[in-house]
């Protein structure tokens, strides 16, 4: 992997942050419309509910591997920032 200069790891690392930050605004609108959504019938609801749920585990899924491509790249891209 290629070592970055401080302002590109900078810049990399706010961009993985606000995808994790994304992913959690989703995964927060999901659960609210799961908790307060009303529906008409139950054929409504289970087939809202269905979709809430895949956006849910989607966005925890995606939040996890963003966090750990951002913790596995962290020592590539900050190279100097290793503990003594």
């Amino acid at each position: 992997m290629k070592i970055l200069s401080k302002n590109n790891a900078l810049r990399r690392r706010r961009f993985l942050r606000l995808n994790i930050l994304a992913a959690l605004v989703v995964l927060i609108a999901s659960a609210y419309m799961v908790i307060t959504g009303e529906y008409s019938s139950l054929q409504e609801r289970q087939s809202a509910d269905q979709i809430y749920n895949i956006l849910i585990i989607g966005s925890i899924i995606y939040m996890a591997a963003v966090w750990v491509s951002c913790v596995m790249t962290k020592p590539f891209w900050f190279p100097n920032n290793t503990p003594d």
